[in-house]
């Protein structure tokens, strides 16, 4: 066996083009981006989707006027109600319980959400928010739910 019987084995991988290597590899000279223009240069081609072909792009024609709620709304991290119960041994569920369990961080504004099971046991629940699924569990229970943020 010598060097010249060995074959590469197949790879799912094509190979780097190496341009500008002479005439014979047909990317030689210009490494086939063509004569002049922002294509032949560096960092050109690479123009976004919203490019228009140097016409004033449509983006930019809109009015930047108006009001967006997006920055004002309010979002609360949700928790499922059988964790809370799993992790909180005590008969209440209030903020500091809750960071005390290490489900929340201080400042966190919290929703409660239904987490598949039925509230086990009699709890007084104090949060934020509370889905209407948590709400008659927690009732039906024994409980009583209290909304920090109720509208």
């Amino acid at each position: 066996m010598s060097l010249d019987d060995i074959t590469r084995t197949e790879t799912g991988r094509t190979e780097r083009r190496r341009v500008g290597r002479g005439i014979g590899s047909g990317l030689g000279k210009t490494g086939g981006r063509g004569y002049k223009g922002e294509g032949s240069r560096t960092g050109g081609k690479n123009r976004g989707p919203l490019f228009e072909g140097g016409q004033f792009p449509f983006w930019m024609r809109l009015p930047k006027r108006g009001f967006s709620n997006f920055n004002h709304t309010q979002r609360y991290q949700a928790i499922p109600l059988d964790r809370a119960l799993e992790r909180i041994p005590g008969d209440e569920i209030t903020l500091a319980t809750l960071i005390q369990a290490g489900l929340i961080h201080e400042g966190t504004p919290v929703k409660l959400v239904s987490g598949g099971e039925k509230a086990s046991r009699k709890v007084a629940i104090n949060v934020n928010r509370v889905t209407a699924s948590v709400r008659t569990a927690v009732e039906a229970a024994g409980g009583s739910v209290t909304e920090l943020d109720a509208r």
